[in-house]
């Protein structure tokens, strides 16, 4: 005779009171266990030779045959829901042994007599998880019992309609002699319970309503719901699934986690996480938790999938507006954007009236993605990040959308928050000339414009994108309504770049030297900054030694500049602000050089789209390989390269004047644009003769102002940042004639 322990108190005494439909589902797993049990009774007489076993197997799995028929009752087996029943009311196990578990690591709760921790008939967690669940939700047999009336109509929201869950249903929920069918037959010689195995049209359910069987409609999402019976003025019962809880997946544990139907509740439920944490746990991490051997374990597993920061890590991180701190524009925007988020969270702006979407362009490495997390710090909400390139690794099309509209469900299910969708250009255009793939297309581009227009209904999501190439977007992307602003994220300038490294630097290097560091770190992104910093700072540790300029300079790639090539790109970069500042005074805005290229930016030469303003554009375009051969006495590549370089920006000017814009070759008509890989050989005549034609004039143009040239691009190697004020005072010193137009 064995004799209770004293730590192991009676199963009522284990935790807190057991939810209602704990009972219901104990009789739902002892079917399902039982069904499991014929399945393996019919493959071990199959694997011995039975022939009729093969047949009745055959036909279960064909769907031939709704349950296997059970052979225990003549055989004198003792049935699961008996076995379960002896196994939960076994005694406690001896004081000694229940100990040495404790010791071990186990769960005495769990450990039958003979040493035994799982059942001998394990069942799919998968299923033991949704029979929970809907267990939870239908409560009681009565309440399932409902569903199987005639003429019942009963919907459930968050259940996939799938071919599995018939035989789910079946095994462990319906009565004896009834059956699942998709669309219920004419006659039948026993009861149906009609679940369809997919999402249904309207007109499909239409025919399901024509016959009496019940009607259990999985509904996946809310939107789903049809208009036909949503509504839940016609009758129809609309329940929701019950979402993963602490009481459903101790259930589960105490099924696929016990020999006995009992697991050490107290301490599993003390490690779980809330139950929120858990509705929003992975199935997969989930699975993956689930592997571990006691229940405690699973839950310290879970514990750690689903920790959430410190609140004092939180405060620590997020320090408010001033961490924001860019002078862009695209900056500027992201700080609007929060000062209205703010007002809105406050209750003093309607969602409407607020900017509540950014679409932000540029190089890789501009920190594009670092500007969306710095509004959600500062704002204190939670990011959620998606991209083009994660969604279409998720496989086919069918899979890419769903991994799309899962990320936007995470971010409606955590308002207020920021969702950053990066490499938004990747979803391309239905427009393109490319007709290879249009379908697949049409299909990502109306996904993704569904899901933003689903945003647009849903207060408390600040919607980033990021791109390198908007033009490659679908037009219907980039209209108003779908990104409230579309923004350039530029390189950094110089003071960005100062702030940057005073940010890390400011405790180990004097400002002076910081200064010089940063104009020679012109042109660099944040992203090489941000890797140059970390690398040095791991150097400096390794050797002992402090941070000098020279560790960083080396690890930014600017400890050995090339005079010459700084030489070759100033003077290209000041041939294209000189002539722009001839020809459009006050246009010029900043000259940029770095060691490795440059860059001048300036107003737009485009008033009214004249033949003499695109000639003029074409003259600056032209102006810095004209500078390199009048300073340098030759020219080199600089002015060509991708698809925004100096050549290929007047390249395409010249062939949207002849084919698009009425003004060239071809009249009034308009041809389209240009195909650059099937030019025509008189095209390709016309381009060589325009941009030497505008060379030419660009020559000519700045051959009188020579020693300014000169001037500016010393300056430029200089300072590295030059702005347009401060270009246009150093080519008109008094005593100096200021550079005019030639006539």
């Amino acid at each position: 005779m064995t004799q209770s322990s004293p730590q192991s108190p009676l199963p009522k005494k284990n935790g807190a009171k057991r939810p209602q439909w704990w009972g219901f589902a104990r009789d739902c797993i002892a079917r399902l266990r039982a069904t499991e049990a014929d399945i393996f009774d019919l493959e071990r007489r199959a694997t011995a030779g039975d022939t009729a076993a093969v047949d009745t197997l055959m036909q279960y799995e064909g769907g031939d045959s709704p349950k296997p028929p059970s052979r225990r009752a003549a055989s004198g087996m003792e049935s699961a829901a008996e076995a379960m029943g002896r196994v939960s009311s076994a005694p406690h196990l001896p004081q000694d042994e229940w100990e040495a578990i404790v010791a071990g690591g186990g769960d005495p709760f769990a450990t039958a007599q003979d040493g035994s921790t799982r059942s001998a008939i394990p069942l799919p967690l998968r299923d033991v998880i949704l029979l929970a669940r809907l267990a939870a939700t239908f409560r009681t047999t009565e309440g399932w019992e409902a569903v199987l009336q005639p003429g019942a109509v009963t919907m459930v929201v968050g259940l996939e309609p799938t071919l599995s869950l018939g035989k789910l249903l079946t095994a462990a929920m319906l009565p004896n002699g009834w059956a699942i069918q998709s669309r219920a037959p004419r006659s039948a010689p026993h009861p149906v319970l009609q679940v369809p195995d997919r999402t249904v049209s309207e007109k499909e359910l239409e025919r399901l309503l024509h016959h009496p069987a019940p009607i259990l409609l999985p509904v996946a999402k809310q939107e789903h719901l049809p208009t036909l019976v949503g509504t839940g003025e016609t009758g129809a019962r609309i329940l929701t699934l019950k979402k993963l809880n602490a009481d459903i997946l101790l259930f589960a544990l105490s099924v696929n986690h016990s020999a006995t139907g009992r697991i050490d509740v107290d301490s599993v439920r003390a490690i779980l996480p809330d139950d929120e944490s858990l509705a929003s746990l992975e199935a997969g991490h989930l699975a993956m938790a689930c592997r571990a051997p006691t229940a405690r374990e699973v839950a310290e597993r879970i514990s750690v999938m689903t920790r959430k920061a410190p609140t004092g890590e939180v405060a620590r991180v997020r320090s408010g507006p001033a961490i924001i701190d860019g002078t862009t524009p695209a900056h500027h925007a992201v700080r609007n954007v929060l000062e209205d988020l703010n007002t809105w969270q406050a209750g003093e702006l309607d969602w409407s009236e607020m900017s509540r979407s950014l679409l932000i362009h540029g190089v890789p490495g501009t920190g594009k993605t670092y500007l969306a997390r710095q509004l959600s710090e500062a704002a204190g909400v939670a990011l959620v990040e998606g991209s083009f390139a994660d969604w279409q690794a998720a496989g086919h099309l069918g899979h890419m959308l769903a991994a799309m509209t899962k990320c936007f469900d995470e971010a409606v299910a955590k308002v207020p928050c920021v969702l950053f969708i990066d490499e938004v250009d990747s979803v391309g255009s239905r427009f393109g000339g490319d007709q290879h793939g249009m379908s697949y297309r049409v299909q990502v581009v109306n996904g993704f414009l569904q899901q933003i227009d689903r945003l647009a209904r849903t207060p408390g999501v600040i919607l980033i994108g990021a791109c390198n190439q908007p033009g490659r977007l679908d037009p219907a992307i980039t209209r108003p309504g779908r990104f409230d602003q579309i923004l350039r994220m530029p390189l950094p300038s110089l003071a960005d770049i100062r702030l940057i490294l005073r940010k890390k630097l400011a405790d180990t290097m004097p400002d002076n030297e910081i200064d010089s560091l940063a104009r020679a770190a012109t042109g660099k992104t944040p992203a090489e900054l941000d890797a140059a910093l970390r690398a040095a700072t791991a150097d400096a540790r390794r050797q002992r030694l402090p941070m000098s300029s020279d560790l960083l300079r080396r690890h930014l790639g600017i400890d050995r500049p090339n005079p010459e090539l700084l030489r070759r790109i100033a003077v290209h970069e000041a041939g294209h602000a000189l002539a722009a500042e001839l020809l459009v005074p006050q246009s010029v805005v900043k000259l940029s050089l770095s060691d490795r290229d440059g860059r001048t930016e300036r107003r737009s030469t485009f008033v009214e789209l004249t033949v003499q303003e695109i000639e003029n554009e074409l003259l600056i375009l032209m102006a810095g390989r004209a500078a390199e051969r009048l300073v340098l006495g030759t020219i080199s590549g600089g002015a060509g390269g991708d698809s925004e370089s100096d050549l290929a920006l007047a390249t395409g000017l010249v062939l949207q004047m002849d084919r698009e814009l009425g003004l060239g070759r071809n009249g009034d008509g308009w041809l389209g644009p240009a195909d650059m890989h099937n030019l025509t050989e008189e095209e390709k005549q016309r381009v060589r003769a325009k941009l030497g034609q505008a060379m030419n004039h660009a020559a000519k143009l700045l051959t009188p102002h020579i020693d300014q040239l000169d001037e500016v691009a010393a300056a430029l190697i200089d300072v590295r940042e030059l702005h347009g004020a401060a270009m246009r005072r150093l080519i008109a010193e008094p005593g100096r004639e200021p550079p005019r137009r030639p006539s």
